[in-house]
């Protein structure tokens, strides 16, 4: 009897452990709690409190009443977690769903430990020696990883605390606007990623929006369809189908020697440059070569970048080194580097995974319509791949739905020259046709469903990235026949893009065959700008 007295008492340092850290994962949203529903933050203080009682009882009073309580307090701490993450608790429904949150993690593991130890104690004498587990290691992991796990969650939990002084300012915001809400709008800090490299040229490509000469979506050959005519059409004072175009490329090393290879399922992928992908907390190191005939740069959206950086040439009080990314002469090189802070990773509604978008901004408007734009995926943290895209997709798409203006292309000149039929206009920009007939409303680069198939399986998780550049004609609202999508929680099968706009859809097609996938605004559709998609 003395012997299992003696392994009983062995039980009360590993349940005082696991109470201690309890109480420690619940101290660093106690403010914030307090701040947005002040009823949650007393009982937390409450619970911390007694959970803290709790555990020097354990050590220096082993009573009955202390190991009921022990069992009571924590399981009690579990129902009220699982009633906030299910049916919510009044002024803090947005912790429904947020079952992943480290914090909370913690809490109810360290809970769920004391409650079972606390059995554990209440066990017959008889079958406690088929109950014990090593008291003094449990209660050594639980101190050593509970604690651990809860540092980096508070470490990650402290970003809106370090602009305490600004809050104020926002008392007119709704009550949800609390710090959880400023902490997901800063996005959590990270560290410790990898350096993710890319090469990157801009290269001069000939380039042919409408190549095969039929109209794919009507099985018309361009000749017989005049609407086509007036955007494909050759002749006198026209271009035609073909340009040269300056577009990104990937190579596989700083040499420029050996483009990286696009597989024949992304050929779809057309005039976009290469897809840059990073994890939340990774580093974007670009080397860029610009092989094209005028200064370029790249500019990215989204992520972290210093000045020298940016890829943007403006009066922002930079000079000397500083400058060197702003314009990158033909033949010269740069090396931008981009972190990728919690704020550029997925947000509270997103999914795994977000899109940003790349692109010239030395010239924005007449880089971006010689070709010069790229995607850009950001996966969150412990969600990716090795290569950096999201673990829960089976397929991504990208998709651009822009109007080239080839008239305020900087190689216009080159292209009338080139591929033009005398006599040309000796003022492009003031005849209106011929403006009219270098206005490509293509999706990737193609016109009239001239882009390489798409293609997904039933079943599939497929993550659509869609977005546009342009001026005010580039409103578009690409919709998916056949199936539908699902955009921040809500379903649909149109979405809704204007000029410099990115929108993640996710789909999990059900419908097998050939659909359409094209902007629903009218003048677009005659434009050209349709393509198909198939799913197997």
């Amino acid at each position: 009897m003395a012997a299992q007295g003696a392994e009983k008492a062995r039980l009360r340092l590993p349940t005082a452990a696991a109470a201690l850290v309890a109480a420690a994962a619940h101290v660093p949203v106690t403010g914030e709690h307090l701040r947005e529903a002040t009823y949650i933050g007393v009982l937390f203080v409450a619970l911390e409190i007694a959970m803290v009682c709790l555990a020097v009882l354990l050590v220096v009073a082993d009573r009955p009443v202390v190991w009921a309580a022990s069992v009571v307090v924590p399981v009690l701490a579990i129902v009220a977690y699982v009633a906030s993450r299910t049916v919510g608790l009044p002024q803090i429904a947005d912790d429904v769903g947020r079952w992943t949150e480290p914090l909370g993690v913690v809490s109810v593991a360290a809970e769920a430990t004391m409650a079972l130890l606390a059995l554990v104690h209440h066990l017959p004498a008889a079958r406690l020696g088929t109950a014990r587990a090593t008291p003094a290691v449990l209660a050594l992991v639980l101190l050593a990883g509970g604690l651990a796990a809860t540092g980096e969650a508070a470490a990650r939990s402290d970003v809106p605390h370090r602009h305490g002084g600004h809050m104020g300012a926002h008392r007119g915001a709704p009550a949800e606007a609390g710090a959880a809400y400023w902490s997901d709008v800063a996005g959590r800090r990270a560290g410790g990623g990898v350096v993710r490299r890319y090469y990157v040229s801009a290269d001069l490509v000939q380039w042919d929006y409408a190549p095969g000469g039929i109209n794919v979506i009507t099985r018309h050959p361009f000749d017989e369809d005049e609407s086509a005519q007036v955007f494909v059409g050759g002749g006198p004072g026209r271009i035609g189908s073909r340009y040269t175009k300056c577009l990104y490329r990937g190579y596989t090393d700083a040499s420029f020697r050996k483009r990286s290879p696009r597989p024949a399922s992304d050929a779809y992928l057309g005039v976009l440059g290469p897809v840059i992908r990073a994890e939340v907390g990774d580093t974007i190191r670009v080397v860029f070569r610009n092989a094209c005939s005028f200064p370029a740069s790249m500019h990215p959206h989204g992520v972290f970048y210093a000045k020298a950086s940016e890829g943007a040439p403006y009066a922002d009080g930079t000079s000397g080194a500083r400058k060197a990314d702003d314009a990158v002469p033909p033949g010269g090189r740069h090396t931008y580097v981009w972190k990728v802070p919690g704020r550029a990773g997925p947000g509270p509604h997103d999914g795994s995974s977000v899109m940003w978008m790349y692109h010239s901004h030395t010239d924005e408007i007449g880089d971006t319509y010689a070709g010069l734009i790229g995607p850009m995926v950001v996966t969150a943290r412990g969600r990716a791949r090795p290569d950096g895209s999201p673990k829960d997709v089976d397929r991504e798409v990208f998709a651009s739905f822009f109007i080239d203006n080839e008239t305020q292309s900087p190689l216009l000149a080159e292209n009338m020259a080139r591929y033009g039929t005398p006599p040309m206009p000796a003022d492009p920009d003031d005849d209106e046709e011929f403006v009219e007939s270098n206005l490509k409303h293509s999706i990737n680069g193609y016109l009239y469903g001239t882009m390489p198939m798409i293609t997904v399986h039933r079943g599939q998780h497929v993550r659509w990235y869609v977005m546009s550049m342009g001026t005010e004609v580039d409103l578009h609202t690409p919709h998916w026949h056949g199936n539908d999508v699902v955009v921040s929680g809500m379903r649909m099968d149109v979405v809704s893009l204007l000029p410099a706009g990115m929108v993640v859809a996710d789909m999990v097609p059900d419908a097998p065959g050939t659909w359409l996938f094209h902007c629903h605004v009218n003048d677009h559709i005659a434009a050209g700008m349709q393509t198909r998609y198939r799913v197997t």
